[in-house]
């Protein structure tokens, strides 16, 4: 869905980089996520569970966002 924002919102010219910028992103972002949960895990279930139940509350309002600004009319 954030995909298809990021094609929406730019010229054609500059949606490769946008496009580059937004899977590097994503996968320093599961990286990040990752090292976390295993560093979690390894100390503290109860950790884990309260940073994933966090950081998946924490996401809603951004696809909320994203519902909304698709569902706009084309112009």
């Amino acid at each position: 869905m954030l995909k298809a924002i990021v094609a929406e919102v730019l010229p054609e010219g500059k949606r490769n980089f946008a496009f580059g910028l937004y899977y590097a992103g994503y996968g320093v972002g599961w990286l990040v996520g990752s090292v976390v949960a295993g560093l979690l895990y390894e100390n503290s279930r109860a950790a884990l569970i309260t940073f994933s139940i966090v950081i998946q509350l924490a996401s809603v309002p951004i696809f909320v966002l994203a519902g909304r600004r698709q569902e706009r009319p084309q112009r």
